[in-house]
């Protein structure tokens, strides 16, 4: 009687210790994922001006005037955009910033992609589209319609454009969220380096994935 409740006792704080553990994992998680931190994931900036890949992904979050300035002044603090003039209102007024989810590797990551607010406003993407962001060419000009928006500017921003809807689940199974090379199409990981997924590559053009292998 001794021997099965000690074993008992033994088998229910081996389960309830691994509750406590899961669920610290899970909060974890879901801090780690939380869009525009900037006290654990450097606001998710991946760079320091325009980020320089092909990004598929879902947008989480997009900023609120408060989010734009709390990463503004995270990012000026740490040296980041130093081109730009010390006009916080300035930079709400011209970028726009959202938090991308991507897939890769067997886990999800959140990244902080901004692009033009007059070019958001006309098309307003929404939490939950699936979303291709590009960067600028740096010789690329100014369109002329973008009365707002200096070469300051627009050496940190890129292209973001709506691929799928958020309700529109069929778009989405034709997409593999991720990052890639701009002129390739090869799966990245966020720091730009070959993804070890070796067969993970799209279309540049279309964005559709495509099989292919890496010798």
């Amino acid at each position: 009687m001794y021997l099965i409740s000690k074993n008992l006792i033994f088998r229910r704080t081996c389960i309830a210790s691994k509750v406590v553990l899961l669920f610290l994992y899970c909060m974890y998680s879901i801090a780690w994922g939380t869009s525009f931190d900037c006290d654990r994931n450097r606001c998710g900036l991946k760079t320091d001006g325009s980020y320089p890949h092909l990004v598929l992904g879902t947008v989480q979050k997009v900023a609120s005037d408060t989010d734009t300035a709390a990463v503004y002044r995270w990012a000026k603090e740490y040296g980041y955009w130093a081109d730009l003039p010390d006009n916080q209102g300035n930079f709400i007024r011209s970028i726009q910033m959202m938090s991308v989810e991507i897939t890769g590797q067997g886990s999800t990551e959140e990244i902080t992609l901004l692009m033009g607010r007059e070019h958001y406003d006309a098309i307003v993407i929404k939490a939950g589209d699936l979303v291709r962001y590009t960067p600028h060419e740096m010789t690329q000009p100014i369109p002329e319609d973008t009365e707002d928006t200096n070469r300051l500017y627009w050496n940190i921003f890129g292209c973001i454009a709506v691929l799928c809807r958020a309700d529109d689940g069929k778009c989405f199974e034709r997409y593999s969220t991720g990052i890639y090379g701009v002129a390739d199409g090869i799966g990245l990981n966020s720091h730009g380096e070959v993804s070890e997924e070796v067969t993970r590559r799209i279309d540049p053009i279309t964005y559709l994935p495509i099989r292919s292998r890496i010798d």
